[in-house]
């Protein structure tokens, strides 16, 4: 994996780990997943696969989130880096005006040593482990304090890596700034006339003698320079320096080239060799949670399966949605999306009730004596054992209180889950009767495979893709349920004729027509429900009868020649009255069109207020209500195998506490009756009868045995 690669896959494990989000769901990263194992194919390292998975889904990733784009888009390394090094430290070094006074090489003070001195303790602190130059680990906490992100999980998994390049840069540097201080005392040496001698007042001229001696050996010894005799150079204070200081120049030049020079760029090519190689193939440490948890190739040594050895008996159960008989092949039960399997293994026929004497019995010897047995390869029932003991994870036992378990299961020496044909009798044992229990079915038996087996990650992952499929599948239903019944709740049957004098066979009518559409989206509902189960929808039972509400339009007509009859008359009273009978019906007519148009407008107002732009027959809170006590049967029924009475018994407390909610949506219906306002406020009211309903189903299957991990 290149450093580039391992950029990308920190980069997405820093999303996913941090759970799903509107940047990256988990439909995105099951679909990452997919991809990468059709890319990479099967059996690809995990090395490959991370790298290729993440390379995938970048281009999915990186448009939703800009942090994301320019943290990728930053560059970890540059190589113009070493450059600015080399030549900051030639300028540093050139930089030195004076070894000592102008003009004098003090022989005892110079910057040489130093410099020399500073690399000496590094060389020391490379070769030691000094439990103060702890630098790796101080990085990565820092990181970890100031960034619980892409940049953190950079910055930890990277520290090989960023030492390295460090370690390139300061060494470079710091032969840099000895080579510029070599090239500064020759320059100045052409242009300038340096002279050398020494002061000191504990000193004397025999241990200067043998200081410089010892310190400007190796030089020595590489340029051919002797180390002259220093008691003539000893300067008197005030007095100057008189000896020339180009043989001493040439020894410092020669122990900083030595010294510093040569070691310090063999440490910068090491550092660019190493740097190199873990740039190429990058450190990470892909036996985590994380990694481990994405697909069976992350776990070469682990097998994908988890195998139980089926105990039934020649019993038949249903576990996890599946029909399990007598088994003569292997049989899978679930898979996870990340690949990992529940998988039941058939009992080997040698292990059957005949056979299983000879396995309690062991200890007695077999007719014929060892040398039979052994001439024949062993007993079988042995060699079946300890093939199970190699391949099997658990036992699962199908059996009944009275009946005894084989005895061989005591020397397979495998955890043993019991399922009872009956109502359990102890802790370790599991009702097959109650298994189905809760909205997550067999949500017991996952919670018991997973204190067997000590929370197998394989397990926990396949009880989480369970759980997952089962929201899935209950998602589904409900939102089936709720859409049937938002069209239940605003559906409505016109009246033929309007108005408040509308014949009764007319409303009797529109009363039978909504009962037809009922029926009708009931049967059709019912036929839904069974194809998203995968199951023949049952017969039709005859449904109760439901009381329908007439609204009913106040007719603008007639509401003006009746306004226009009434107030016609008196103001034609009133107008005769006060005129004398002058009038001769005037009054009358005025006040029949004023009184005819008030009316009119009175009754559209009252129909725009109620929603009745006509009469129509629609179901009340009372009939919705025994709707959805229906529709939510049916599920339980037939989604959960619950009988009737049951399911009514569990339904009726947690419908009763919904009520006020129910009523709520209730209140919403409504609209013009055009199809596209009926439409939505249909879908309207489904989206919010959905939840609703999903809370109805979860109270009255009850919570989940099984808790799958967050």
């Amino acid at each position: 994996m290149t450093e580039h690669e391992a950029r990308q896959v920190l980069l997405l494990q820093s999303h996913e780990t941090a759970g799903p989000t509107a940047v990256w769901t988990a439909e995105d990263r099951a679909w990452a997943t997919q991809q990468a194992v059709a890319t990479a194919g099967d059996r690809a390292p995990p090395e490959r696969f991370v790298a290729v998975r993440a390379a995938l889904a970048l281009p999915r990733l990186l448009p939703r989130d800009r942090a994301a784009q320019r943290w990728m888009g930053r560059r970890a390394w540059h190589p113009a880096w070493v450059l600015l090094a080399l030549l900051g430290g030639l300028a540093a070094g050139m930089a030195v005006d004076q070894l000592g006074p102008p003009q004098r090489v003090n022989l005892l003070a110079p910057a040489v040593w130093a410099v020399v001195a500073w690399n000496l303790l590094v060389y020391a602190a490379l070769l030691l482990p000094l439990p103060t130059l702890g630098l790796r680990r101080w990085a990565a906490g820092l990181a970890r304090a100031h960034d619980d992100g892409p940049g953190g999980l950079w910055a930890r998994h990277a520290a090989p890596l960023s030492l390295a390049r460090a370690g390139l840069v300061m060494h470079v540097g710091a032969a840099a700034l000895a080579l510029g201080l070599v090239t500064g005392l020759y320059l100045r040496g052409l242009v300038l006339d340096y002279r050398a001698g020494w002061q000191s007042t504990f000193l004397e001229p025999p241990a200067v003698q043998a200081l410089l001696g010892t310190l400007l050996a190796p030089a020595s010894a590489v340029t051919g320079i002797a180390v002259a005799d220093v008691g003539p150079l000893r300067v008197a204070p005030g007095a100057a320096a008189t000896a020339s200081a180009a043989p001493w120049i040439h020894l410092y030049a020669a122990t900083l080239v030595l010294g510093v020079v040569l070691p310090r760029l063999l440490l910068a090519l090491f550092s660019a060799l190493r740097a190199g190689a873990l740039a190429r193939r990058f450190p990470l440490s892909l036996d985590t949670p994380y990694f481990e948890a994405l697909h069976p190739l992350m776990r070469p040594g682990l097998p994908r399966a988890v195998r139980l050895l089926w105990v039934g008996g020649g019993r038949e159960a249903t576990l996890l949605g599946q029909a399990v008989g007598p088994l003569t092949a292997p049989l899978t039960l679930l898979r996870s999306d990340e690949g990992d399997e529940l998988q039941l293994d058939p009992v080997p026929a040698v292990l059957d009730t005949a056979s299983s004497a000879s396995v309690a019995t062991a200890a007695a010897p077999a007719p014929g004596g060892w040398w039979q047995r052994l001439w024949s390869g062993g007993d079988p029932a042995e060699q079946a054992l300890q093939r199970l003991r190699d391949s099997v994870d658990a036992v699962l036992l199908l059996t009944t209180p009275e009946t005894p378990r084989p005895p061989w299961l005591a020397t397979l020496a495998r955890p043993v889950v019991v399922l009872l044909d009956g109502p359990a009798a102890g802790p370790q044992q599991l009702s097959l009767h109650a298994l189905a229990d809760g909205w997550l079915p067999d949500g017991r038996l996952l919670q018991a495979l997973a204190a067997a087996l000590d929370a197998d990650p394989r397990l926990v992952r396949l009880a989480d893709s369970w759980t997952r499929r089962q929201q899935a599948r209950l998602d589904a239903i409900t939102a089936e349920l709720a859409g049937s019944l938002a069209r239940s709740a605003c559906a409505r049957a016109p009246v033929a004729d309007d108005g408040f004098l509308a014949r009764r066979a007319e409303a009797d009518a529109a009363r039978a027509a909504l009962a037809t559409m009922l029926a009708e989206e009931l049967q059709a509902g019912n036929e839904r429900l069974a194809a998203l189960l995968g199951r023949a929808a049952p017969a039709a039972s005859a449904g109760q009868t439901l009381p329908a509400v007439l609204h009913s339009r106040v007719g603008e007509g007639r509401a003006a020649l009746m306004g226009g009859v009434v107030t016609g008359a008196l103001a034609g009273l009133k107008a005769d009255v006060l005129s004398g009978g002058l009038t001769m019906g005037a009054g009358a007519l005025a006040g029949g069109l004023l009184g005819a148009l008030g009316a009119a407008g009175v009754a559209r107002g009252l129909n725009v207020v109620r929603g009745t732009d006509r009469s129509h027959a629609a179901w009340d809170d009372e009939a919705l209500a025994a709707i959805a006590r229906t529709l939510l049967l049916r599920a339980l029924v037939q989604a959960h195998g619950l009988e009737p009475e049951a399911a009514l018994a569990r339904l009726a407390p947690a419908l009763a506490a919904q009520q006020r909610v129910l009523a709520a949506a209730w209140a919403v219906r409504g609209g013009k009756g055009e199809p596209a306002a009926a439409e939505a406020a249909v879908a309207t009211m489904a989206a919010a009868l959905q939840p609703v309903l999903a809370q109805v189903l979860k109270t009255a299957l009850a919570a989940p045995a099984y808790h799958p991990a967050p």
